[in-house]
């Protein structure tokens, strides 16, 4: 095993779980759609209309190695600690990827996790399931301040993500007269 962190969960690493993901691994680009349509009869072809994602599939290939089976079977039940609930049921967690440190997807683990062990059982390769209920990565909220301490002074608000994002405007009047006739307008831009 090469020790290079390739992914985290609720902000432990894969090497502090004792695993490491393989270098097989392709991320998704994007999830599947459900696409809407109507066939018509009479009407060659279909009607199609706007397409949504579906849920987000990733599956992430993995390696753990110990010395021993009963330490391989260690670092699989810590893994199984961090996927779980104190129920015993998949849980919500945080994943992020080397590839994209500043995106994070919440995952929940779906489905069936088989090990494959080698060398007398002390290693075993096994992939991890998860569903993205929410198919989009997140980044962190972006907040900017700024003081007005003039009167008509204009302030430009820019979006740096990658879709639609609505704003939230908080205006605080530290000031001891009374804040009066302001005009909030939003622009989209072109680009």
């Amino acid at each position: 095993m090469t020790l290079i962190s390739r992914f985290t969960l609720d902000g432990v690493t894969d090497i502090s779980l004792g695993i490491e993901l393989l270098p097989e691994f392709d991320a998704p680009v994007l999830p599947s759609t459900r696409d809407k349509f109507v066939e018509i009869p009479g009407r060659q072809g279909r009607w199609e209309f706007t397409g949504d994602l579906a849920a987000r599939q990733i599956v992430l290939p993995c390696a753990a190695m110990s010395s021993t089976r009963e330490g391989l079977a260690a670092v699989i039940r810590t893994l199984t600690t961090a996927l779980l609930d104190s129920d015993g049921k998949p849980k919500d967690v945080a994943l992020i990827l080397l590839d994209e440190p500043t995106k994070t997807y919440t995952v929940r683990y779906a489905g069936s996790m088989q090990i494959s062990r080698l060398v007398g059982g002390s290693v075993g390769y096994f992939p991890i399931p998860f569903t993205a209920a929410d198919p989009y990565a997140y980044g962190s909220e972006d907040t900017d301040t700024n003081n007005i301490t003039a009167a008509y002074q204009e302030v430009e608000i820019v979006n740096a993500g990658d879709y639609k994002t609505p704003a939230t405007i908080t205006i605080t009047n530290n000031g001891v007269t009374d804040v009066t006739g302001f005009t909030l307008i939003c622009r989209k831009l072109k680009g």
